[in-house]
């Protein structure tokens, strides 16, 4: 029945599709403008939201920038500030269409990639990616040889019974008994 439902799982491969799907996107979007660099230039102006030279540098850069930044998407390169960069462009222009952009389409597509690039932010880019190279945090399974086990010796005894037996002789205390160093002053009052 897993195919119904499945709540757990890797979410790798469903990263992986929305990568490989808006970096392609992205990518297409940014070589298609930069051939026409004049003509986006021009749209951008149009749209009135930028001053005049702003407008200008907007529309020269973003098409270069919508081709790096599509290829470090696909590839899964740094990935969070990638979709950062990424979702930040596609909410600049959702501000410049609106969310309904013109009749008969319900809502701004670019909302569906904004939330994407969100994901990715948030989810990061998944195991199909040079992320994974890059990553300090990831847990390596290192294998560690188990030292060779050392036989104990034998347990000193640790209380000895004395046997007042006839036949074994008795065992005399040969060492003097310690004194502290009050007992010393007792025993010499004028010391």
């Amino acid at each position: 029945m897993s195919v119904l439902f499945k709540a757990r799982g890797s979410c790798s491969a469903g990263l992986l599709l929305i990568r490989l799907t808006l970096g392609t996107y992205t990518l297409a979007l940014g070589i298609q403008q930069a051939s026409n660099v004049e003509a986006y230039i021009n749209r951008i102006k149009a749209i009135g939201m930028f001053s005049e030279n702003t407008a200008f540098v907007i529309g020269f850069v973003l098409p270069f920038a919508l081709i790096l930044l599509g290829t470090l998407y696909i590839m899964g390169f740094f990935t969070p500030p990638t979709s950062f960069a990424l979702a930040l462009i596609t909410f600049l222009k959702i501000m410049s269409r609106g969310l309904f952009p013109t009749e008969g389409i319900p809502f701004n597509k670019d909302i569906i990639f904004f939330v994407c690039f969100l994901l990715t932010l948030f989810a990061g880019a998944g195991i199909v990616s040079f992320d994974v190279f890059l990553d300090k945090k990831k847990k390596r399974v290192v294998e560690v040889e188990e030292p060779p086990k050392v036989e104990e010796a034998p347990k000193a005894v640790e209380t000895a019974e004395l046997v007042s037996d006839s036949s074994k002789p008795a065992v005399e205390q040969t060492t003097p008994p310690i004194s502290t160093p009050l007992q010393e002053q007792d025993a010499n009052p004028q010391g």
